[in-house]
């Protein structure tokens, strides 16, 4: 029995321990989702509508918005969540980690620096870099990793 539980633990924390964009990501079934990867980013990153998405942010914030017309997405996180308002709830500070699922539709707002996401979602992916310095990049299916745009650009998530 103690070593069930001690394998347990170990699983955990090594998922906790994991990074988004090294670690492989948790993709449950979402039917005509799209893969997405963010690297390095350094500005505002917003996914969503369903399907999973692990994340990580160095500093900054998540905010995970739950979007009328579906359930509640499922979460895991590192850290407390502050309730910002009746749907959503926000993590702040230093290494944020989340892992967020769910038919939805939900919305996740990553602000900051050092922004790591991977995941199969449907919807849509805008992304707004900073106006100077390392942008990031971000790759959206089977393409080849391009910079973060300076000026709010979305991309509709095509299976």
């Amino acid at each position: 029995m103690r070593r069930i539980t001690f394998l347990t633990l170990l699983a955990a924390v090594s998922l906790a321990a994991g990074g988004a964009a090294q670690a492989a990501t948790t993709a449950f079934r979402t039917p005509g989702a799209q893969s997405l990867e963010l690297r390095f980013g350094n500005g505002r990153a917003v996914v969503g509508k369903s399907g999973s998405l692990n994340l990580r942010v160095v500093r900054g914030r998540v905010r995970i918005i739950d979007l009328p017309g579906g359930t509640r997405p499922n979460r895991s996180c590192n850290r407390r969540g502050i309730r910002v308002s009746r749907v959503a709830v926000e993590f702040r500070g230093r290494d944020v980690r989340c892992l967020v699922w769910g038919n939805g539709p939900w919305q996740v707002v990553m602000r900051g620096s050092g922004i790591h996401a991977a995941g199969k979602v449907r919807g849509s992916l805008t992304l707004d870099a900073v106006n100077v310095g390392s942008r990031g990049v971000y790759k959206i299916g089977a393409r080849e990793f391009r910079r973060w745009p300076r000026a709010p650009r979305t991309y509709v998530l095509r299976s």
